[in-house]
């Protein structure tokens, strides 16, 4: 699948939760988006913000299905957007002990990214799991 079939498959699928995502229909898409979200910065932080509510769908989307193609859960999403949200909560609090919690809390939330990252790194199953047939193994149905 090329850079804008894999765009316009995630497009397509902008709200399917099921099914599974090769790493490189990830990965293009993930260059998409921010290659789009720096290209509306440039125009302005309102422009970027509603770009980026936009594209936070289809975004979330095609993670969930890419976590299911390493036969993981999406729900693995949950707790580090979870905590990054309560950091964000935590920064309007004045005070250094605040600024301290929220320094942990941060850096919590990157350990749980980085562990996203290694599923989103890997290659995904050759064949099928409970989220479907696998998008890159050969089928007679293409």
């Amino acid at each position: 699948m090329g850079a804008f079939e894999s765009v316009g498959h995630s497009f397509r699928h902008f709200a399917d939760f099921k099914g599974r995502a090769s790493r490189s229909e990830f990965w293009i898409f993930f260059g998409f988006v921010l290659l789009l979200n720096l290209v509306a910065g440039m125009f302005g932080m309102r422009i970027g913000g509603i770009v980026a509510l936009v594209l936070f769908v289809p975004q979330l989307s095609v993670a969930v299905r890419r976590l299911h193609d390493v036969n993981c859960s999406g729900k693995e999403l949950i707790i580090p957007f979870a905590m990054m949200f309560a950091a964000s909560l935590l920064a309007v609090f004045p005070g250094f002990l605040s600024r301290i919690v929220t320094l942990g809390v941060i850096a919590t939330a990157l350990i749980f990214f980085a562990a996203l990252l290694r599923h989103f790194l890997k290659e995904g199953s050759k064949v099928p799991n409970k989220w479907g047939s696998s998008p890159t193994a050969f089928s007679f149905a293409r």
